[in-house]
C-alpha cells in the first residue's frame, strides 16, 4: 500500500548520469518491518563505488545492482510506521541501524527496514553520531569474528590492524581495546595520536614498509587497507595463530571484470593462494557486509558504554549530497552524513 509522498530520496541514475532528488513513494511496512523518518544517513566508500557501477553483477542477485537506485546502508531517525508482528518498537521511538544492500537505500527522508536491523536509541542521544556507526561497525565486527576473535577470547591477544585510522580500523581499535586485546596499528604518522586515543598500544608507520619487522608476531591480523598487503599481513601471524580477515578483497571486482565463470575461478584461486600462506589451522575470511544481530547488539552495548564513536566532518542535506560523496571519494578524514529531513 502506498502512503503520502511527503519526503524525498536521492536517486543515483548511473555512472555517467549523476544524482537526482525525487519525491519518495512511501509504502506501508511489510510484516516485520518498520518505517523510519531518517534524520541522518552516512556515506560510505561502498556508496561511492556502487555509484560508479562497482559490484553490479553480484549485487544484482539481491536486487541491488540496477540503476536507478538509492544508495546508503546506515540510518538513524524516528519510527513513523510499524508492520505487523513488530513488538520491539512503537511509533515515535528513536532508532539507528543498518540496511542490507538494496536499490532502496537509506539516502532518503523515509526508509523501510527490518525491525531486526534497528536498534533503540536513548532519548536525547545524538542521532547523527549514531548514523555514522552501523555499516562500518558491522563490517569490522564480521572481520574480527572471521579472524577468530571474540569478546570471550580476545584478552591479551596480539592483534595487528592495517588501515587503523579509517572508520573500520578506528572501530576495531576501540572494540578490541575494550575487549582487552593488545593492538598494534599500522597507519601514517599523522594518524598516530588518533590511533593511540582509539586504543592502540603500539603504532607502526605504514609508509616505512613495516611488514618485515612484524613477521610471525600476532594472534590475529585484520586488513582494512589494501589487498596488495594481504599476504604480508598473513605472514605476520605466529604459529598457532587464530587467523586473518580482510574487508578489501577482490570479490566484487572479480565478477565485474571477468564475468560469472572466470570470476568464480579467479576468486577461488585468490582465496586458495592466500589460505595456503596461513599458519596451520589458521582462519581466513573475506568480509562481506550483512547486518547480523550479534554485531548490532555488540554495537549497542559499546555505544551505551561510550566506547565507540567516529568523528563527523561533513553534514549535507539531500540537495548537497554531492559534497558528502566527494569527501568520501577523496578519502578525507571524518565521516560524511546526509541529513534528509
Amino acid at each position: 500500500m502506498l502512503m503520502n509522498a511527503t519526503g524525498a530520496t536521492l536517486v543515483c541514475l548511473g555512472p555517467s548520469s549523476g544524482f537526482e532528488v525525487r519525491p519518495i513513494l512511501r509504502r506501508k511496512p511489510a510484516p516485520g518491518e518498520i518505517e523510519v523518518a531518517v534524520a541522518a544517513a552516512s556515506v560510505n566508500p561502498i556508496d561511492v563505488r556502487r555509484a560508479q557501477g562497482y559490484g553490479r553483477r553480484l549485487l544484482s542477485l539481491v536486487g541491488a545492482g540496477r540503476f536507478p537506485m538509492v544508495l546508503g546502508n546506515d540510518f538513524a531517525g524516528t519510527v513513523t510506521a510499524l508492520g505487523d508482528n513488530v513488538d520491539a518498537f512503537k511509533i515515535g521511538d528513536p532508532v539507528y541501524g543498518a540496511k542490507p544492500p538494496s536499490a532502496e537505500g537509506t539516502h532518503a527522508s523515509y526508509v523501510l527496514v527490518k525491525a531486526a536491523h534497528a536498534l533503540p536509541a536513548r532519548a536525547g542521544q545524538d542521532l547523527q553520531a549514531l548514523a555514522a556507526l552501523p555499516y562500518s561497525f558491522v563490517t569490522m565486527w564480521l572481520a574480527v569474528r572471521g579472524a577468530g576473535l571474540t569478546r570471550q577470547n580476545a584478552a591479551e591477544k596480539r592483534v595487528l590492524v592495517h588501515g587503523a585510522a579509517g572508520s573500520l580500523g578506528t572501530l576495531a581499535l576501540q572494540m578490541l581495546s575494550a575487549w582487552g586485546a593488545s593492538v598494534t596499528a599500522i597507519a601514517r604518522p599523522s594518524d598516530f595520536v588518533a590511533c593511540r586515543e582509539a586504543g592502540a598500544l603500539e603504532v607502526v608507520d605504514s609508509s616505512s614498509k613495516p611488514f618485515a619487522m612484524l613477521s610471525r608476531m600476532f594472534d590475529a591480523t585484520l586488513n582494512f587497507a589494501t589487498w596488495d598487503d594481504d599476504l604480508a599481513l598473513i605472514d605476520a601471524l605466529r604459529d598457532g595463530a587464530l587467523g586473518h580477515a580482510t574487508s578489501v578483497h577482490p570479490l566484487l571486482a572479480n565478477f565485474d571484470e571477468l564475468g560469472w565463470v572466470r570470476g568464480v575461478l579467479k576468486t577461488l584461486s585468490d582465496k586458495r593462494r592466500h589460505r595456503a600462506a596461513l599458519p596451520k589451522n589458521g582462519r581466513y575470511v573475506w568480509t562481506v557486509f550483512k547486518p547480523e544481530t550479534p554485531a548490532l547488539q555488540e554495537l549497542r552495548e559499546l555505544v551505551e558504554q561510550r566506547r565507540v564513536g567516529l568523528p563527523i566532518a561533513v553534514r549535507e542535506p539531500l540537495v548537497g549530497a554531492a559534497q558528502a560523496l566527494e569527501h568520501v571519494k577523496k578519502g578525507r578524514r571524518g565521516r560524511a552524513l546526509i541529513l534528509p529531513s
